[in-house]
């Protein structure tokens, strides 16, 4: 565990940059998730961007934070915010970000915190930390500027999954603009991320030297290996991120596949009302508003029972750690018509990853071999290789920060092609402090 103690263990420097722009990564620099970024100029004006934790197994966390005011958080997935509450029950940090975001953002920190005492991991922060965090949001809509003393912040559509935003700083001398995850493709659910002309541009890099594959085919096959399940009297379970994936999924197979029978479990669901509620982060608030009506929820126990007898079923957790698909799995193993289909990564010492590599997940605490086929399709909403680089080119930025990426397999990548552009990159190593001039 972490130790943290407020404002007297943080690794980040006690004085400001003695002239310029300090950034300095607590986590997610050269590393995926676990995300904490602070930016600091010589004046003491700072900030901190996102405050997460890695969903592993055990969880891991970025270095302890220094006193700060301001949080902008980009977007209500866990690695963004897992540790907001610490911030502002310690420090009262004003989080900032839109309001499906900071809706969102509660169930988030009860489901972590949740999960956290089921599986007998430390939280830095308490339950009680929720409710001061709650009440610490200030929210604002999608490009409309606020002031922190000398700078100009604002909020830009990030893809990704609906809230999510990019943060663009313009100070007296630069321009900066921070992606947080971004995806420049529409989505079911989101219009894609537009470029900002700036001067600096940090841009997460979680696919770099990888592309996707064409949507369309993609979603082809996967709707192909549903009908192959059903047509020989299986079902399908999807596990799903509860956060964007769920929504996305149930839209794919009502506009493709309407005359499947498909039933919905887990936090999706309350997470899609929310989104409902909130028109304006949506591509398409209508399709969502239809497919969702479509669907079929499960909200007891006999509607589990029903789901086991559908053609599809998608239920969180994504990664097979707990939630309702562990429950479906444990009644579907036994019939090997049925499969899991994968549609998100499963990280390390992850039930799906578990499945994935040894054909074995934990089920209520018993490690249980699983004989069921599987399958992975890719509808990630990160940026591809493709899209980092040309959201890159449109920006002009002279400088790229290239961070939430693995420094051996991604980042060379993007370093090498950027670099040939003419841009200085940067590569963050987490707990090192870096110079912008003016």
């Amino acid at each position: 565990m972490v130790l943290y103690n407020p404002g007297r263990t943080s690794n980040y420097p006690s004085e400001p940059p003695e002239k310029g722009f300090r950034f300095h990564y607590l986590g997610g620099g050269n590393e995926v998730g676990n995300v904490g970024i602070m930016l600091e100029n010589q004046n003491k004006n700072k900030l901190i961007l996102d405050y997460g934790l890695a969903p592993t197994h055990p969880p891991k966390y970025p270095s302890e934070a220094p006193k700060v005011k301001n949080a902008i958080i980009t977007h209500s997935h866990v690695d963004h915010l897992g540790m907001a509450p610490w911030l502002s029950a310690n420090y009262n940090t004003t989080l900032h970000g839109t309001e499906l975001t900071s809706q969102i953002s509660r169930l988030m920190w009860n489901d972590c915190y949740k999960i956290s005492s089921i599986e007998k991991y430390p939280l830095p922060w308490d339950k009680r930390d929720i409710d001061i965090a709650m009440e610490s949001w200030k929210t604002h809509n999608f490009e409309k500027p606020w002031e922190q003393e000398d700078w100009k912040l604002s909020l830009h559509k990030a893809g990704h999954i609906p809230g999510a935003a990019m943060l663009k700083v313009d100070t007296p001398t630069k321009k900066i603009l921070f992606t947080g995850d971004f995806d420049t493709r529409d989505s079911p659910l989101t219009s894609g991320a537009k470029p900002q002309k700036v001067d600096t541009l940090f841009i997460e890099g979680t696919y770099g030297g990888r592309n996707h594959p064409d949507s369309k085919e993609e979603t082809d096959r996967f709707l192909e290996h549903i009908e192959t399940i059903v047509d020989r009297g299986g079902t399908a379970l999807i596990p799903a991120f509860a956060n964007g994936r769920t929504q996305d999924i149930v839209m794919k197979l009502h506009k493709f596949a309407p005359h499947l029978d498909v039933h919905v479990d887990g936090m999706g669901k309350r997470i899609a009302k929310m989104q409902l509620e909130h028109p304006e982060t949506l591509r398409d608030h209508n399709a969502l508003s239809k497919a969702w009506s479509w669907c079929r929820k499960v909200s007891s126990k006999s509607d589990k029972k029903k789901a086991l007898n559908s053609d599809v079923i998608v239920s969180t957790s994504g990664m097979l750690q707990g939630g309702p698909s562990i429950w479906y799995l444990n009644r579907l193993r036994h019939d090997l018509r049925n499969e899991i289909l994968f549609t998100g990564y499963q990280a390390k010492d992850t039930g799906g990853r578990k499945l994935q590599n040894e054909n074995k997940v934990s089920i209520f605490g018993k490690e249980t071999d699983i004989e069921l086929n599987w399958e992975k399709f890719s509808f990630s909403t990160h940026a591809g290789h493709k899209e980092i680089i040309d959201f890159a080119k449109e920006c002009q930025a002279k400088e790229v920060v290239v961070y939430h990426t693995d420094p051996n397999e991604a980042r060379p990548h993007l370093e090498e092609e950027l670099t040939s552009m003419g841009v200085k990159v940067y590569s963050p190593e987490n707990g090192i402090s870096y110079n912008l001039n003016d």
